[in-house]
């Protein structure tokens, strides 16, 4: 029976493997996780080499890629390990260790040489595969040792972290400490039987399939950072996540005020049935009630003094289901309220007008911090989105005094310096590479970041999906997809002209072109007011309106007065 085969099969499955963890993390790729999937792919391309090899120096070669590339395997898994677990691994205990790995392969390398390895060695046919005997060198037992070390570091790893650690997935740590157990039976259990046949290909391919599996598993637990660092600021607002089976994935501490005993759970655990007012409160797991039918809707809970409304969203990533959101709003004291309201009436409006500019302010608190979060990814343009949002609001002031221009009502000023801030969200689909390239772009570069208004417009439609008011949505989709074009039609993306561009557009072109002149980058240093100016008053009727230009020249004073008072910041 030939059984080359099954070695082959290990190798393209493992060539897959990496493949498949490219795809899936391409935006956020992990370089342990890249660098384990890699050596793995070497080792098991060694193996199947060796087999098939028919010389003993086919063989040889075969056999070095695969040790070299298990040696770097197994520390590199070690890494991964240690991080998975939110532990931190020392740095000169990690740096050995990788200088430990290199002495042994380079003594492999050269084992023909010296014979540290493997000494007399000759190959043999069992069912069809090309084996290595040899009489082991002292090198050997070198790498047995590093081999024996690294695992048994592993292992320990990951029971005192299934024991001690809090913020880890136990569920996911059992099922590695199971593989590890039996990857290490499984090299052992041979090596003393004395069969050279090695089943390491397949127990690094378990491993991987576990690392691929959790890997993604994090995009659910970095969906819920993303919502803790939108909401960890906010008053009275808290979130409680789930995955698809309603396993618990973390809460805020606002959350806790409610439900103080989820401090104890575990996460992807489910709650347990002596959690009575959660599971009441919440509807969880309640026969009638399913949380997919009630998606998007309130409902009050209450806890002692405490009331609030709860409302459970679908988190999503990529079109995939990942689990749920459950929003926690405190509502303590409108219920309070709620109960006098024959006492209060006039109370009553002031705090729903109250409620309904906290609620406003969240919005542009979360519009701002999606914006900031794009703008950090860009290394040149520190600042830009803060500077353009009041240089828009400088603008729209002056433009309100002049009664000529109708579409400029005082509304309209209002909603574009609201809208401002996501001009630029678009740069979230630029590829790091080029958004965050200190210099100058290529000409395919630039053509690629000139996608980015088209994007953003896509993206800021889907944001403001639920926003009610539809002049809000219109200018801000606008103001994303427009702020590139220019009043002689030779802009982007969609070459618009003079007044077919949205003047919202507009307003925001020249806010946009002026911070940029006056600001340093990395690729060039800041120009004065006068300059700036003087490139603005001549690109009048060719990159910008010529009437509202005018009046952007006419705001001198107070966008001179802005910008050195935070030079600091240019």
């Amino acid at each position: 029976m030939d059984l080359r085969i099954i070695y082959l099969a290990a190798l393209f499955i493992s060539m897959i493997a990496l493949f498949v963890y490219y795809e899936i993390n391409s935006t956020n790729l992990n370089k342990n996780y890249l660098t384990l999937f890699l050596t793995t792919f070497i080792s098991n391309f060694g193996y199947a080499m060796s087999v098939h090899a028919e010389t003993l120096e086919g063989a040889l070669s075969g056999n070095l890629l695969s040790y070299i590339g298990s040696i770097f395997t197994i520390l590199f898994g070690l890494i991964v390990i240690v991080d998975l677990c939110h532990k931190h691994f020392n740095f000169f205990l990690r740096f050995g260790l990788l200088i430990l790995a290199t002495i042994i392969g380079f003594l492999l390398a050269t084992t023909k040489e010296t014979h540290l390895f493997f000494d007399a060695p000759y190959i043999v046919t069992e069912y069809g595969l090309t084996l290595i005997k040899f009489k082991m060198g002292p090198a050997m037992y070198i790498y047995m040792v590093y081999l024996g070390g690294v695992n048994l570091g592993a292992i320990i790893t990951v029971i005192h972290s299934i024991f001690t650690k809090k913020n880890v997935s136990k569920k996911s740590l059992r099922i590695l400490l199971c593989m590890l157990i039996f990857g290490t039976l499984s090299y052992i259990i041979p090596l003393a039987a004395g069969t050279r046949i090695n089943l390491m290909p397949y127990i690094y391919i378990i491993l991987e399939m576990f690392f691929l599996y959790f890997a993604a598993k994090t995009n659910t637990y970095d969906l819920q950072l993303n919502l803790l660092n939108i909401y960890q600021n906010r008053t009275g607002y808290g979130y409680i996540a789930f995955d698809n089976k309603k396993r618990f994935l973390g809460c805020n501490e606002f959350a806790l005020t409610f439900f103080p005993k989820l401090k104890e759970l575990s996460l992807d655990s489910y709650i347990p049935s002596s959690y009575s007012n959660f599971i009441k409160s919440l509807h969880y797991n309640e026969p009638g009630w399913d949380w997919n039918e009630h998606l998007n809707k309130d409902f009050k809970i209450q806890n002692e003094n405490k009331a609030g409304i709860c409302t459970i969203h679908r988190l999503s990533a990529s079109r995939l289901k990942m689990g749920y959101f459950v929003e926690l709003r405190d509502d303590t004291e409108q219920q309070n309220y709620i109960n006098s309201l024959s006492s209060f009436n006039k109370e009553l409006a002031h705090l729903v007008e109250e409620k309904t500019t906290q609620i406003t302010d969240m919005q542009d608190s979360i519009i701002r911090g999606i914006a900031t979060m794009v703008e950090s990814r860009d290394n040149s343009t520190g600042g830009h989105i803060l500077r353009t949002s009041d240089c828009v609001k400088i603008f729209a002031e002056e433009l309100i005094k002049h009664q000529e221009l109708t579409e400029c009502s005082t509304n309209f000023c209002k909603l574009i310096v609201k809208a401002a801030p996501m001009h630029d969200l678009g740069k979230i689909a630029v590829d790091d590479s080029i958004l965050r390239k200190p210099g100058k772009f290529t000409p395919e570069e630039y053509e690629h970041m000139k996608e980015h208004p088209a994007k953003g417009a896509v993206i800021v439609e889907k944001v403001l999906s639920h926003i009610n008011d539809n002049d809000f949505r219109r200018i801000a989709i606008n103001v994303a997809h427009y702020h590139h074009e220019k009043w002689d039609g030779t802009g982007y993306p969609e070459n618009l002209k003079g007044e077919a561009i949205p003047m919202e557009a507009r307003i925001m072109a020249l806010a946009d072109v002026f911070d940029a002149l006056v600001s340093k980058r990395c690729y060039k240093e800041a120009k004065s007011f006068d300059e700036a100016f003087e490139i603005i008053r001549n690109d009048l009727g060719k990159h910008f309106d010529p009437v509202i230009g005018k009046i952007f020249i006419d705001c001198r004073e107070q966008l001179e007065a802005y910008y050195s008072s935070n030079i600091n910041e240019l």
